[in-house]
């Protein structure tokens, strides 16, 4: 009876543990969405009035302007596709996000994102890496948080704007370097993205 017991509370623990990863996993799609679509611009050279740096000599001439008002805009439509999609697999997620506001939300995920990639790039700055570029000293831990770095920025912004549970913002920030290196790859075959990191 305690081994049928333990097998039944094993299984029920696993689907729990899936149903946090998918949650964490459909809360990224806004960002997946964004990001894709701020690559077009960027690869076809749209609003390329934007494209002044922020800060050349911080952060590098990679960060421009028009990253800045771009990736907001464009998250807004993944922000509308989740609140369209989630009625249909509501049973299999832990959150709602139908009463947020898709405007606000996709504009702060969008404003977390390239906001939180600002003290990466001054740091490879400093260390004198050119923009697009890892420095030598501990590369491994800069291309770790060059995936992981957003992923906090666009789950702050979820922290702020939503009751979504702390454990399932958590699982997110750690799944997010995953999702990143699989989508940045994905750009990369679609020619989207000079690097595939």
């Amino acid at each position: 009876m305690t081994l049928f017991a333990l097998l039944g509370f094993g299984q029920s623990v696993f689907k729990h543990f899936l149903v946090l990863i998918g949650t964490a996993l459909f809360l990224t799609l806004p960002i997946v969405v964004g990001g894709t679509l701020h690559m077009v611009f960027d690869t076809k050279q749209w609003l390329n009035v934007l494209a002044v740096p922020v800060q050349e000599r911080w952060f590098g001439a990679n960060k421009t302007w028009r990253g800045f008002i771009v990736m907001p805009l464009v998250t807004i439509p993944g922000v509308w596709l989740i609140q369209l999609i989630e009625p249909l697999v509501q049973n299999g997620l832990l959150v709602s996000l139908q009463e947020s506001s898709t405007v606000i939300l996709g504009l702060a995920l969008g404003l977390g994102y390239v906001l939180l990639e600002l003290p990466n790039s001054f740091i490879k700055r400093r260390l004198g890496a050119v923009p697009g570029e890892n420095p030598e000293q501990c590369r491994y831990c800069f291309i770790l948080f060059d995936q992981l770095d957003s992923g906090i920025g666009f789950t702050l912004a979820y922290y702020l704007l939503s009751d979504i549970p702390a454990n399932i913002l958590l699982i997110q920030v750690a799944i997010f370097p995953i999702v990143a290196i699989i989508v940045k790859r994905g750009l990369y075959f679609f020619k989207l993205k000079n690097t595939y990191l």
